[in-house]
């Protein structure tokens, strides 16, 4: 199998995805990072791409090591049978763990565990499907990228979430407002799996009813409530001291059956982030100390502004004690949010 002379770490889906539309092959893979609906994608392209229709029983292996540890011995029997009907035999091997906790701890070790990679033969293709890799392990990943590729799935942009959502929309002949696109990252905390939830549902829904166009109204009464933007919304009228607000923004969530602990759960955390914001106040170290999406970054410097570091402090505070009010039989769980946004509107 042919390989491309120069080689750069830790690629994306989209690089993968190119080099199978343009047949560059590979004999090994290693998929890790935090988009496991991508890397799924991923597995399912290769897969499509290396092992012709019909003959995956043949040609195609899973062996998931959660549970147990992959010996060099057993991988070797696992990349000995050559392909019968398709363009390489792809072994897929889940949670190995070799660049994490079941790491070479020797020299000796680490030169059998090379040789390993070695002998994977051009005829097959090895995807090592990894939760976890320390990137601290260097030099194994130097070489693991010398015999194969690595390819990193990291958590996506707000803009590359937006390209896919209206990509499929698209197509099914479905166009969607740009403010429900950011809305629809919103409501599912970015997650790409519960988002093709969303996608699928609502595609469903307009297939049904002839409907080509998605708008705010439509969104509404389809998706999952957006309870970050509830809760964004609840602290701005919190910081305009508009405590009405914030109680009916709130009620509008126990109406759409929101639990009042997560909602709880969520401002305590907003508040959190925001006192962080507040003290770190740099768009960038936002991004990088609460490994948060540039647009939530900016979302926060705007919000912070808008308090003193004491007035965020004396409102986290109050989410704690609103919780102790629940868990000690003093309220119930109600009454104390009720307290809880009264009194933050007076601070």
């Amino acid at each position: 199998m042919a390989k491309t002379e120069q080689t750069k770490k830790y690629r994306d889906y989209g690089n993968l995805m190119r080099e199978l539309k343009t047949a560059e092959t590979s004999r090994m893979y290693l998929f890790f990072g935090e988009e496991k609906l991508l890397m799924e994608m991923a597995l399912r392209a290769v897969k499509q791409f290396y092992v012709s229709s019909g003959a995956e029983s043949l040609d195609y292996y899973v062996k998931d090591c959660t549970n147990s540890e992959l010996e060099i011995g057993d991988f070797l029997g696992l990349i000995g049978s050559p392909p019968f009907l398709s363009r390489a035999r792809v072994t897929v091997i889940k949670n190995s763990n070799w660049w994490s906790t079941r790491a070479p701890s020797s020299p000796k070790e680490l030169e059998a565990w090379k040789k390993c990679l070695d002998s994977i033969p051009d005829y097959c293709l090895v995807v090592f499907f990894e939760d976890k890799v320390d990137k601290r392990k260097k030099q194994m990943l130097d070489y693991a990228d010398q015999v194969g590729e690595i390819f990193e799935f990291s958590i996506q942009s707000e803009e590359e979430l937006g390209k896919w959502i209206r990509k499929k929309f698209a197509d099914n002949k479905i166009t969607i407002q740009s403010d429900c696109v950011s809305s629809l990252i919103s409501r599912v905390d970015a997650s790409m799996q519960v988002l093709l939830n969303e996608i699928n549902k609502i595609t469903l829904y307009c297939i049904n009813k002839n409907v080509t166009a998605i708008d705010m109204n439509l969104l509404d009464r389809l998706s999952i409530p957006d309870v970050h933007a509830s809760v964004f919304n609840m602290t701005d009228a919190i910081g305009m001291k508009d405590a009405g607000r914030a109680l009916a923004i709130f009620n509008d969530l126990i109406l759409l059956k929101e639990p009042i602990p997560k909602i709880r759960l969520m401002l305590a955390r907003h508040f959190r982030q925001l006192i962080c914001a507040k003290e770190l106040g740099d768009y960038q170290a936002i991004i990088n100390e609460l490994k948060v999406r540039p647009f939530v970054a900016r979302n926060l410097m705007n919000q912070a502004r808008g308090f003193t570091l004491e007035q965020l402090e004396r409102i986290y505070g109050l989410c704690f004690d609103s919780d102790q009010w629940v868990k000690t039989g003093r309220m119930e769980d109600r009454t104390s949010m009720e307290v809880l946004l009264s009194a933050a509107g007076k601070i």
